[in-house]
């Protein structure tokens, strides 16, 4: 058997024929920039979402550096985030002339609420909350902890598109919670274009008119060379915009699915000593399951030999990730980082492990991963 730890093609193939309509009407429309296609997305991704507005643009890098500037805050202002997750989300912060601070992560995978506390100065103006592998951080405590500091919350829903957080006993999506939520489209996404491509959301119109104006040049309406501050290019383009419009009306379908696939290796794997499933979560109304993450309870050097076996036995498998942001040279040499201990994130960069998770997954195959990890610990 051979397993891919991700299938584009075959989800290409499952939409052939809608896709390659949407595509085909650009092309003829022209409007490969702007157009149709792009207003279509940003009211329909509005609309899924439960917010005023959304934004189409360039990348998720771009999507968090856009909104970070697009609160004007005082120059080297701190801005915390969490230790385990992707280089994108310090980037944007340093990037944009702040400075980032990196706190540990919790039993959940998700920024850790106790060290967002100890990490506040009078230097503070944001806190970056990232939805990693699709789980929702605990939303309400961060949102407490916000108001109670006057801090802004921008949200890095780059692997949860459609995961839900409870807050205040409702269940609101991602991204819509915080000041401003920022989506990453990169094809290996739930919510993948065929190429880059991002979105910013909010409830917030003047906020999203501010970012519109940052990715466009700093252009203010229709005339192209009325610039009202210095801006950049970051747009969303018409074709991945019409491939974005035929996918999202799956994604609900695509998420439930991901979410049976995680219950089967939840219940097959929980039964073997050796791995530690995701632990499940009491502010969590709906994870999608970007990816499926365990922990293995040995040594560091153990996993390497997994991976390889499972390899072997026709299985890719990943690493989310490898590193925590902390352990990485650019970011603990740079002055525009403050890091606090990430004893956990570190942990958990030498013992986890991603199991193939998506559309092209079935249950045969979650049987056949399970059985030759539980025959690799034998």
């Amino acid at each position: 058997m051979n397993i891919k730890f991700l299938d584009l093609a075959q989800e290409y193939n499952d939409l052939k024929t809608d896709i390659d309509r949407a595509i085909l009407e650009v092309l003829e429309s022209s409007s490969f920039v702007g157009g149709k296609a792009l207003e279509d997305f940003e009211l329909h991704f509005a609309d899924f979402m439960g917010v005023k507005r959304c934004l189409g643009v360039g990348n998720g890098t771009d999507a968090l550096e856009i909104a970070i500037k697009a609160f004007d805050f005082p120059k080297n202002s701190e801005i915390i985030l969490p230790a385990n997750s992707f280089i994108a989300s310090i980037e944007a912060i340093i990037n944009s002339g702040h400075k980032a601070v990196l706190i540990d992560c919790a039993e959940d995978f998700l920024i850790d609420i106790k060290c967002i506390q100890n990490a506040i100065t009078a230097k503070t103006v944001a806190i970056i909350p990232v939805h990693l592998y699709g789980r929702a951080c605990n939303m309400q405590e961060i949102m407490h902890i916000a108001l109670e500091n006057n801090l802004k919350v921008i949200e890095d829903c780059a692997q949860a598109h459609g995961a839900k957080s409870i807050v205040n006993e409702k269940i609101k999506n991602v991204g819509s919670i915080g000041d401003i939520g920022c989506f990453s489209f990169y094809p290996g996404k739930n919510l993948g274009a065929y190429g880059d491509g991002g979105a910013i959301i909010s409830n917030q119109v003047a906020l999203i008119e501010k970012c519109k104006m940052i990715a466009n040049h700093g252009i203010n309406g229709q005339d192209k060379y009325d610039h009202k501050l210095l801006g950049s290019n970051s747009r969303l383009d018409g074709i991945q915009a019409a491939i974005l419009n035929v996918k999202l009306k799956h994604l609900l379908a695509c998420n439930h699915h991901r979410e049976q696939i995680a219950q089967l290796y939840t219940k097959k794997l929980s039964k073997i000593p050796h791995i530690i499933t995701p632990p499940p979560s009491l502010y969590e109304d709906h994870c999608v399951w970007h990816l499926y993450t365990i922990i293995l309870k040995h040594i560091p050097s153990k996993r390497n030999e997994l991976k390889q076996y499972l390899q072997d036995n026709g299985i890719s498998t990943g690493i989310h990730y490898p590193k925590a942001l902390s352990q990485i040279k650019a970011i603990y040499e740079n002055a525009n980082c403050i890091l606090h201990p990430c004893l956990r994130a570190t942990k958990y960069s030498e013992n986890i492990l991603s199991l193939p998770i998506g559309n092209h997954i079935k249950d045969r195959e979650v049987d056949y991963i399970c059985e030759m990890i539980k025959k690799f610990y034998e």
